[in-house]
């Protein structure tokens, strides 16, 4: 059963009232009256923070574990954990088991926000600074002398959440079975193969130990051990249990799906747990993860993870780890409900959809009512806002006039970015493009802040000079009279989704004045995401990846390549560098300056001093800056979390950035609830 230790008397809070015209500012001023709460190992194995004295004497299992223990329905806590646990040093203090951590998403294409709070199971993991790479579910990973082969030994006694040992057998299963397959993976994982795109070989060793072969130096390999679901390659199946769906194991299984209403065996596959969005659907899928699901985050009022009697970290004292019993997240379709909810105090950590600027002083006023505390995350955008012309698209016509620099800095210089921060960043922020942050090692001044003067006239003069004729209408053309009329497509319920739309709707008037009709596109995150996966779009927009820390990995900015189906100004051309091939052969040949950046990439994966990669790197983002590939708007104050004044451990700030997967390196497995 849950020690969920006990919050306010539901019936003390008054019920939810909610209403389409009830804007956010009077929610807000409303505050409480208008909504309702629905054993040790060696210190190379240690997070980096200090212990700080406090907790008690909690024993080494939570309670709820101790009297499954007692009934004979688990076995006694060392037989449950690995020979070696990893020990993670709390950030303040020894923490005490109990209680729920209560968020929330808004949907079950939400499972971004899952992955950053309570994912795990990575080969290796990031400390919470970003600058050290560790041991986690690998005990060691050692490269050979030109890092064309790894070494990877596995820590001993891992078991999946149903007390099944991780092996070896799980790690053949995840590269051979599901990795190679064609049916359940399209396109051979970038992190698995060589450089010219040709899939590693991998040896087993023994139970715990195996090699991966390249043909050719991977010196990023621990890098990309080490992040995403990249690092989670090899340990993300667990094959006893997986098989069955499996046809390389069950002859029957297609017929199996067909009977159980899928198209097939590969569709019932991945419902079960191919793809990291399912290992917050099935319930019955065994993990290696702190909490275990429960209730799926498809149900419709909430989903619920609780925690891993197995789980395989303990903190200083020897004692298991998480210290919560439960994770629960609220589904909340509407941003401003949610941010409700969040000035009310229903919620001990959050830091999505609501954080932007437009939210921040609101949720600082209630700090007190709601019993939190706003804690400033470092931002690590480029911009809070880039927008991406669509260079692949399939109008030929259209996509002559996104391929063209002189348009693209006329559309820069037509953007008011002082008016966007007075009226939308309150007054907070700088103008900025689509480059490295002033922090970052790859920091270029010229690149940051070229072409950010509002100047309509130059905008005006640059699209003259380019053939784009005025009509009687205001609205230009180009020589062969297509109209520069063009759609934005929007993610409505994305981070900065409510800012976007109202930014881009200054964006009509300003880009009006130069003869640039623009429309709104606005839609649910999910289905935005189909549209720029099938390029079938005008311009877009997105936070500013790859602007500090994720540089070199979060491209997409920069040059035609990068993760999540690569630039948003060019999908096809990123899936041709990616895969080899496009699914648009009229969109396959790039030119000139997009193949020299992927030889320069090519390059720079390769090379094994650090120093040098970074010049290469710079070779990249000159390119980028000189092409002009995207626009940036505005650099905000940043991200925020509201964090409850019981939740424990948190320990302060740290970077907000999807590749780092805020707050994933802050260890929320050791965060805990102190109710005093």
């Amino acid at each position: 059963m849950s020690t969920q230790q006990p919050r306010s008397n539901p019936s003390e809070r008054p019920a939810l009232q909610w209403h389409p015209a009830l804007t956010r500012r009077g929610l807000v001023l409303g505050g409480a009256a208008a909504i309702t709460a629905s054993a040790a190992g060696c210190s190379f194995f240690s997070t980096e923070n200090d212990a700080a004295e406090g907790g008690g004497d909690k024993g080494p299992e939570a309670p709820m574990l101790a009297e499954r223990v007692e009934a004979g329905d688990l076995p006694p806590v060392e037989e449950r954990l690995p020979k070696e646990p990893l020990v993670v040093t709390p950030a303040e203090s020894s923490g005490q088991y109990g209680g729920t951590w209560t968020t929330a998403v808004t949907g079950a294409a939400d499972g971004p926000w899952l992955w950053r709070t309570i994912n795990d199971g990575h080969l290796l993991e990031r400390s919470r600074d970003w600058t050290e790479i560790r041991p986690n579910i690998a005990v060691s990973l050692e490269p050979n002398a030109d890092a064309t082969e790894f070494t990877i030994v596995l820590r001993e006694g891992v078991k999946w959440s149903d007390g099944e040992p991780l092996t070896t057998a799980d790690v053949e299963f995840a590269f051979v079975n599901v990795a190679s397959n064609p049916e359940l993976t399209q396109g051979f994982p970038t992190e698995l193969s060589s450089i010219d795109g040709s899939p590693a070989e991998l040896e087993i060793v023994d139970d715990y130990t195996f090699i991966i072969r390249f043909n050719s130096p991977k010196p990023l390999f621990r890098d990309d051990m080490a992040a995403g679901t990249s690092g989670q390659r090899f340990t993300m199946y667990p094959r006893h249990y997986l098989e069955q769906f499996h046809l390389d194991f069950n002859p029957n299984a297609d017929q199996e799906a067909i009977d159980e209403g899928f198209d097939g065996w590969v569709a019932r596959f991945t419902s079960k747990g191919n793809l990291w969005n399912f290992m917050w659907e099935n319930p019955d899928l065994p993990t290696l993860l702190p909490w275990i699901c429960k209730k799926p985050i498809s149900d419709a009022d909430y989903a619920l993870f609780e925690r891993n009697p197995y789980y395989w970290k303990v903190d200083e004292d020897g004692s298991q780890l998480p210290y919560l019993d439960e994770v629960r997240y609220n589904i909340i379709a509407d941003v401003e409900t949610m941010f409700a909810h969040a000035i009310n105090g229903d919620y001990d950590f959050h830091s999505r959809h609501f954080n932007d600027n437009a939210h921040r002083a609101d949720a600082v006023d209630n700090e007190g009512n709601g019993g939190y505390t706003v804690l400033d995350l470092e931002s690590t955008y480029s911009s809070d806002m880039n927008l991406a012309f669509n260079m692949n698209h399939e109008n030929p016509a259209l996509r002559a006039i996104f391929q063209d620099k002189q348009f693209r800095i006329a559309m820069s210089h037509a953007i008011n970015r002082q008016e966007l921060i007075d009226v939308l960043w309150n007054r907070v922020g700088e103008p900025a493009q689509a480059a490295p942050r002033p922090e970052s090692r790859f920091y270029d001044e010229a690149f940051d802040t070229q072409y950010l003067e509002y100047d309509p006239d130059t905008a005006n003069q640059l699209l003259d000079d380019a053939g784009y004729a005025l009509g009687s209408d205001g609205v230009r053309a180009a020589a062969d009279g297509t109209r520069l009329e063009f759609t934005a497509a929007v993610a409505d319920d994305a981070l900065l989704g409510t800012i976007w739309i109202n930014a881009l709707d200054m964006i009509v008037d300003t880009w009006a004045e130069v003869g640039v009709q623009l429309h709104i596109g606005s839609q649910p995150r999910e289905n935005w995401q189909v549209v720029v996966n099938e390029s079938d779009f005008d311009l877009t927009v997105w936070t500013g990846d790859g602007g500090n820390i994720d540089e070199t990995t979060s491209t997409y900015w920069y040059m035609a390549a990068g993760p999540g189906g690569g630039a948003f100004f060019a999908r096809q051309w990123s899936e041709l560098y990616t895969n080899g091939t496009t699914q648009d052969p009229l969109v396959a040949d790039p030119p000139a300056f997009i193949t020299e950046q992927w030889d320069l990439y090519d390059q720079f994966k390769a090379e094994p001093d650090e120093a040098a990669r970074d010049e290469i790197f710079k070779q990249i983002l000159a390119i980028a800056k000189d092409e002009f590939l995207a626009i940036g708007t505005v650099r905000g104050q940043g991200a925020w979390a509201v964090v409850a004044d019981r939740l424990k451990n948190v320990g302060g700030t740290m970077p907000e950035n999807p590749s780092y997967g805020t707050p994933g390196p802050a260890a929320p497995e050791q965060w805990y609830i102190d109710e005093n």
